[in-house]
């Protein structure tokens, strides 16, 4: 029977020549919601018994006036898209966003994109990390622009400082061992572990079976 290590490396293997899946983006945008918690949006009208009316005093920046927000789902279906970037790029961003989520008080509260800009940084920061070839910040900022979201996105020098503030909170810390990915990609490892080693039992019960039956020809012949 392979080692643990051994299960887990073969598990990764075969993750890594798999597409991009809408779980893997599902589970993606679950951890990177949960890295920080967001502002609730503030709309510029209020209701008074049933009826609507303006507020006031507006408020800074009433929702109504800010480009609509695509999901965090949305947004990375849509990076991805965008990119065409590799699962194992894709995944590593998750060390970032656990790391992150570590780090960070509870108590912080971002603005409403925030979760999208901390995975974009992520993955940008990822990208670099794994590939040469990886597009450059002014590309990411063009990826950032969502199909049915006009207005939405984000420019080069916000694409520039949200990187560098990713860095600055994770410390520099990017590199990513064998461990941290056998952690962070256990949800989607741990089923492949499971077939392999199935089919690991399944083949020596096979080959037992065939010894077997050699032995009894054999007797047979005798």
């Amino acid at each position: 029977m392979a080692t643990h290590q051994a299960l887990n490396r073969a598990a990764l293997a075969e993750f890594a020549t798999k597409r991009v899946s809408p779980q893997m983006v599902v589970y993606l945008a679950q951890q990177a919601a949960q890295v920080i918690s967001c502002e609730t949006p503030v709309t510029n009208i209020v209701r008074q018994h049933g009826q609507r009316m303006l507020p006031s005093t507006p408020p800074v920046e009433p929702a109504d006036l800010l480009p609509p927000l695509p999901s965090i789902e949305v947004f990375i279906a849509s990076l991805v898209d965008h990119s065409q970037v590799q699962v194992s790029i894709l995944m590593c961003s998750l060390v970032y966003l656990g790391r992150l989520r570590a780090r960070l008080p509870q108590v912080i509260i971002g603005m409403r994109c925030s979760a999208h800009r901390i995975f974009l940084a992520s993955l940008i920061i990822a990208a670099k990390i794994l590939d040469d070839t990886s597009p450059k910040n002014k590309h990411w900022a063009r990826y950032t622009m969502v199909s049915n979201y006009k207005g939405f996105g984000f420019s080069l020098p916000e694409v520039n400082s949200m990187e560098h503030e990713l860095l600055i909170l994770l410390d520099w810390k990017t590199h990513v061992t064998e461990d941290d990915i056998f952690i962070y990609l256990s949800p989607f490892l741990l089923p492949i572990c499971q077939r392999i080693q199935d089919q690991e039992r399944q083949r020596k019960i096979e080959g037992k079976e065939l010894e077997q039956e050699i032995q009894r020809k054999q007797r047979n012949r005798e």
